[in-house]
């Protein structure tokens, strides 16, 4: 395809899919360094991916959000028309995602087609499929061919992401109120999951990993709630002997979580967003996982460790497990502690 001039990305919606996006938005950036690109996402999206430089202007947009509807709809649409654009690259597989581009006049669409789409798009790329079923495939892999389709080959494979510089400081200054600039190593520790409890590790087991890398490692736990998750938090800490650090999510917006997680030795996390920012970040990483598919993030593992029990009934991909949540159940904490501290002396 011809050099655009102007390029609209529909980001994806979840912040692990984000950031496994940027090999794809750095890839165009660079495969396009004359076009203006406007990036079209979440606001927590922009505070992600701040100080990258891949975009002229960020085009704020929640689906779910304040642009909910079919009127607000509508009227985004109509931006994206008077905006005039030339081409425009569909990282969700959402049919909505595609309509909104076609009607806003985007000439070139490109996305996947999936979910009766294609017709909405100009440059439908075909997923790979086995007896009719999708065969998942790392998510950054995945991204990146819709920018291939665009005529951009990959100029990276593994994700990025930059801590701007008063994110920086903040971190250095809270380092120091909560105890931890003594030398010993910070686990951070995110228990939560936002896309659903299945994908939750249970929170007695995380409290007992907890105390164990307090007194056998000498290691200063420190636990990252998320919002909403005031209750697991609360659980965590009735069933700890020691009391860990806690910062909350009204301090750890994602620029600054960006910021924790480049400062910490360690993330341990379920298998959430948490995880593949410390992955851009080139931290090391524990991960729990239970009911997700492994091919979907089987890519920049060089510095991560995945914990998983391979059961009858996974990967399920569900939100709740209908059953006994053996998956997660089955990942004992001492197993969680072993994989940490080896982590950290190999780190």
């Amino acid at each position: 395809m011809e050099n655009p001039g102007k390029i609209i990305v529909r980001l994806p919606n979840w912040v692990g899919d984000v950031v496994m996006a940027t090999p794809a938005l750095v890839s165009l950036r660079e495969g396009f360094p004359e076009s203006e690109i406007t990036v079209m996402g979440k606001e927590n999206a922009r505070l992600l991916l701040e100080g990258l430089d891949i975009w002229n202007d960020y085009f704020p947009f929640n689906r779910h959000g304040k642009e909910a509807g079919t009127l607000k709809f509508l009227r985004v649409a109509s931006e994206i028309r008077k905006r005039r654009f030339e081409m425009g690259i569909i990282f969700p597989n959402s049919p909505s995602s595609a309509i909104l581009f076609a009607l806003g006049g985007v000439k070139q669409r490109i996305g996947y087609n999936r979910h009766g789409r294609g017709a909405l798009l100009t440059h439908a790329v075909a997923v790979g499929r086995e007896k009719g079923r999708f065969i998942p495939i790392p998510m950054i892999r995945y991204y990146l061919r819709l920018v291939e389709a665009a005529g951009v080959p990959p100029t990276t494979e593994h994700p990025r992401l930059v801590i701007q510089d008063e994110a920086f400081k903040w971190v250095e200054e809270r380092w120091q109120s909560l105890g931890l600039s003594d030398g010993k190593p910070v686990v951070a520790i995110t228990p939560g999951a936002s896309y659903g409890p299945s994908k939750q590790w249970l929170p007695e087991y995380f409290a007992r990993v907890s105390d164990l890398l307090s007194e056998k490692s000498g290691v200063h736990p420190l636990f990252l709630p998320g919002p909403g998750e005031e209750g697991l938090m609360e659980t965590i800490l009735r069933n700890c002997k020691y009391s860990p650090p806690i910062l909350p999510p009204s301090e750890t917006p994602l620029d600054r979580l960006k910021a924790i997680l480049g400062k910490a030795d360690l993330l341990l996390t379920n298998d959430t967003g948490p995880r593949h920012i410390a992955v851009a970040l080139n931290r090391p990483v524990v991960v729990i996982m239970g009911p997700t598919d492994p091919r979907y993030t089987a890519m920049a593992l060089e510095k991560t460790r995945v914990l998983r029990k391979e059961i009858a009934c996974s990967p399920c991909m569900l939100k709740v497990c209908p059953r006994d949540h053996a998956c997660m159940r089955l990942i004992k904490p001492e197993e969680v502690f072993k994989a940490c501290a080896e982590m950290l002396q190999s780190s």
